[in-house]
């Protein structure tokens, strides 16, 4: 590496969706404009009396995870790929790959409906489809 370069965090970061035109999974990295996954629990009181102070458990894993893509009709691009997974009538899995697919890189499976996708830019502007999807499942982080 040349001295002085810089090395940006999640610079080789992945995103990929398997739609319900296919089982096959769809690679959007090169779309991506913004969002990142991000999954938390819903915050459990499990607070007796006499207890001195507030106890919390981890309840149900919960997400809105949103995010936004260059606009591309072809048929395996952006849009088409986004308008087949707001209409599927299940779960489909989000694939985050934080380092990349290299053999070892972290894989992070996020099951996910998608309930709202927008559109932005204006005549002569780049065009974005954003998308909004909630967690429906349990998300499972694996390796490739």
């Amino acid at each position: 590496m040349a001295a002085g370069a810089v090395v940006l965090k999640g610079s080789a970061a992945e995103i990929a969706f398997v739609n319900s035109v296919a089982t096959a999974t769809t690679n959007l990295t090169s779309l991506w404009v913004s969002g990142h996954p991000g999954v938390s629990y819903d915050t459990v009181d499990v607070v007796a009396m006499g207890d001195a102070g507030h106890r919390n458990r981890q309840g149900l894993e919960t997400a809105d995870l949103s995010f936004s893509f260059l606009y591309s009709s072809g048929a395996v691009e952006s849009y088409s790929v986004m308008a087949s997974l707001y209409a599927a009538a299940s779960a489909r899995n989000i694939v985050y790959s934080p380092d990349g697919t290299s053999s070892g890189s972290p894989k992070w499976l996020i099951p996910a409906r998608l309930f709202e996708m927008s559109f932005d830019g204006s005549p002569g502007d780049v065009q974005t489809v954003n998308v909004t999807f909630q967690i429906d499942g349990t998300s499972t982080l694996t390796a490739y």
